[in-house]
């Protein structure tokens, strides 16, 4: 059983359930928590297990696996400490501690993405989790700079604080990775507004990139057929 588990991650497949994974979390479970159908605990219990498929999806890789365990368990660790002691100030270092072990995540299934041989649908789908992992990472870490810096944001009046991980700010990453700019959240601080630019010039060079890059290696891989 074991090994069939460790096939199955370490394979194409493996991508598909990490970003399906990541769809229902971010678009089906968090705006049930924002109508009170789900609690918090769900969403992190969900994202939990998103982390840990991304831990499997990288399982052949010993090391890599490891280290990204290492950094989600310390980030459950300070994750818990900021919810018993809330009086301590760890808000924002829950939050960098979050972002951590998605950007991890992100490199590894990159990697996985672009290993030699054939482009196929779960490698392309892998890359579009590549794409949802980076908005998520982001909205972490603006939220690392709105603790340390309240104000960092201006938000529209009435708007839900920034009670949990799932804030306006998820959307706000989203709304900038995509270049939509509605405009209902705006960064003030100049640490926030320069991390909004990096954000906005990721969402615009990756996916040409990523295309140019997964033609190239559909060429190179039909070409290596032929000979």
């Amino acid at each position: 059983m074991r090994k069939t588990l460790v096939r199955f991650w370490s394979t194409d497949p493996g991508l598909s359930v990490l970003l399906w994974g990541l769809v229902v979390i971010l678009f089906v479970i968090r705006p049930l928590a924002d109508v009170r159908i789900a609690g918090r605990a769900v969403i992190e219990t969900g994202f939990a297990l998103v982390l840990l498929a991304g831990v499997w999806t990288v399982w052949s890789r010993r090391r890599q696996a490891v280290i990204l365990t290492a950094v989600i368990v310390l980030a459950e660790i300070v994750r818990w400490l900021s919810g018993q002691m809330p009086a301590a100030g760890l808000a924002p270092w829950e939050a960098l501690a979050n972002a951590v072990p998605i950007g991890i995540l992100v490199l590894l299934v990159l990697s996985r993405v672009f290993h030699a041989g054939p482009i196929t649908r779960q490698r392309i789908e892998g890359a579009i989790a590549v794409y949802l992992l980076v908005a998520l990472m982001w909205s972490e870490i603006y939220q690392f700079i709105e603790a340390m810096n309240p104000g960092s944001f201006q938000f529209p009046s009435g708007s839900a604080g920034l009670s949990d991980r799932f804030s306006p700010l998820l959307y706000f990453s989203f709304i900038t990775l995509t270049t939509l700019g509605y405009g209902d959240i705006v960064p003030v601080a100049p640490a926030a507004r320069s991390l909004a630019m990096v954000e906005a010039l990721i969402g615009q060079l990756y996916p040409a990139i990523l295309i140019a890059r997964l033609v190239s290696m559909e060429i190179a891989s039909k070409g290596g057929q032929r000979g």
